[in-house]
């Protein structure tokens, strides 16, 4: 990793952790998860592969403030009046899961050449249970951090329609859940986007 990239990695991590801090009576508890997950967060890649989004050092918070980013934008331009503090936790922690639990981390780096060769430059740890998004409502509870139920529903069906546990609430979903959903897409499809471009 250059010297440039980890500057950027750790302007990125101050950004999401001075966020974190606008959250009212929750900043205390969601800080405090912050500051212990620490390097693990502020390095975890958003995917396992360079075909999909942001697999690379530093690219789950690069890809979660690009989703607040675009979920602002929404927000304003639909003129749905979703609060500010929703739209941060919910953007932000959308997809924490991917840091691995407790102990653990979700990537590990690649130690198969054949797979790294193709764009596999991270693999799944298998030692964890728990999917990414239910992993990111488990550390949310275990440090304490109080969801509302769409704050919980926004980052439940984050993925919208590409998980197939979402499918029973169809469009029945909160305005919330939706911002987050279409701008995770909308940061994803930029992601592979910028990935193309830099090869």
């Amino acid at each position: 990793m250059t010297d440039e990239t980890l500057e950027q990695v750790k302007r990125n991590y101050e950004k999401f952790r001075n966020l974190c801090a606008l959250l009212g009576d929750r900043s205390e508890a969601v800080l405090k998860m912050v500051d212990e997950l620490g390097d693990r967060l502020a390095m975890c890649p958003a995917s396992s592969k360079t075909s999909y989004h942001n697999a690379m050092c530093g690219g789950l918070v690069e890809h979660s403030l690009r989703v607040l980013s675009y979920a602002k934008k929404l927000n304003e331009t639909l003129k749905l009046d979703v609060n500010k503090e929703s739209l941060i936790i919910s953007c932000l922690m959308h997809d924490l899961g991917k840091v691995g639990d407790l102990d653990q981390e979700r990537y590990l780096p690649q130690d198969n050449s054949y797979y790294y060769q193709r764009g596999n430059v991270y693999r799944i740890n298998e030692d964890l249970t728990l999917r990414t998004t239910d992993t990111t409502l488990f550390l949310l509870q275990h440090y304490g951090v109080a969801l509302t139920e769409d704050e919980f529903m926004a980052i439940k069906l984050a993925d919208g329609r590409y998980d197939r546990a979402n499918e029973s609430y169809g469009l029945d979903i909160p305005d919330i859940a939706m911002l987050v959903h279409h701008a995770d897409v909308w940061a994803t499809k930029q992601e592979k986007k910028l990935a193309r471009t830099a090869l």
